[in-house]
């Protein structure tokens, strides 16, 4: 295995991780409730798991910032660190 996919790797269970804490199954719950429209959000869990299926992990992490930024959802601090190393690690620009 070259060094490469060991980064690909971990910056895609890095990813999967903080999905999980962000859209957590109480976030799920209270979106089904809001009268959002718009399926990247609805369906913005599956459609992130797609991306780091495609191995598409700046797509996924771009797909997880914009919906925290529409959706203005408070991320612990612990949360902002982690979307901060995962923008530089992939060299995106991160919102918050």
């Amino acid at each position: 295995m070259k060094f490469k996919d060991l980064f690909k790797n971990s910056v895609k269970k890095e990813i999967s991780e903080l999905t999980n804490s962000v859209l957590s199954e109480q976030w799920q719950k209270e979106i089904s409730k809001a009268k959002i429209e718009s399926a990247g959000i609805l369906d913005g869990r599956e459609i992130i798991f797609e991306f780091l299926d495609f191995n598409e992990n700046g797509c996924a992490y771009e797909h997880l910032a914009y919906i925290v930024s529409e959706l203005d959802i408070k991320l612990t601090s612990d949360q902002i660190t982690q979307m901060n190393k995962l923008a530089n690690k992939l060299n995106v620009k991160n919102e918050k």
